[in-house]
């Protein structure tokens, strides 16, 4: 039987604001793609991906990318907006989550970042959207490593609960397979109705 239900924020919950904010990025700040893919993304042992890990602050990854990108400092309270305002709410999703509460524990998993997570909830409320958050700039380590999943075992052992009790949906299928070898259930997110449909094969209610 399901009991919990683990959500992906960018992507799923909220639009993919970092693959809409890039090509926007990218005409503002006229520098080669590859350049502003390293510095926003999450690529290992990057800034982005450093950033999102909590290992370096606002401060320091906008100081990085002023210099990787070689770009006027005036130019980073527009490029902070339009990577924010980039991940916006996916239609249906905020109903979708609540109408889950009323039967399971909703928990949000995400690779994101302290400032971005201060944007959503002041905008849309978010820290009261789910039961619980697991974030990759809180815990020190991202999706593509192993031990933000350990970190979600854990959590789920002190709440008493098993992997095979939980379903994991993400828009991304390196993240499915991961949590797949640890016994949960997952899937693949590709449009609220579809959603529904999947969750329903599996017996939540919805």
């Amino acid at each position: 039987m399901i009991k919990i239900i683990i959500i992906d924020l960018g992507g799923v919950y909220f639009t993919n604001g970092t693959e809409i904010a890039l090509p926007k990025i990218y005409k503002l700040v006229k520098v080669p793609k590859k350049k502003v893919y390293e510095v926003f993304c999450g690529y290992p042992h990057k800034e982005g991906w450093l950033y999102r890990r909590g290992k370096i602050k606002k401060e320091k990854f906008w100081e990085t990318a002023i210099k990787k990108l070689k770009i006027n400092k005036k130019l980073v309270p527009k490029l902070q907006k339009i990577w924010n305002s980039s991940y916006k709410s996916m239609k249906g999703m905020k109903e979708m989550v609540d109408k889950l509460r009323k039967n399971y524990k909703v928990i949000a998993f995400s690779g994101t970042t302290k400032e971005r997570i201060e944007y959503q909830n002041k905008k849309y409320d978010l820290l009261k959207n789910f039961d619980d958050f697991i974030l990759s700039f809180k815990v020190g380590s991202t999706k593509r490593e192993i031990e933000f999943y350990k970190i979600l075992l854990k959590k789920l052992e002190k709440m008493k609960y098993e992997p095979k009790e939980c379903i994991l949906i993400d828009d991304a299928q390196f993240v499915l397979d991961i949590a797949k070898s640890f016994g949960i259930k997952t899937l693949l997110f590709k449009n609220p109705r579809q959603l529904k449909s999947d969750l329903r094969k599996l017996n939540v209610k919805i």
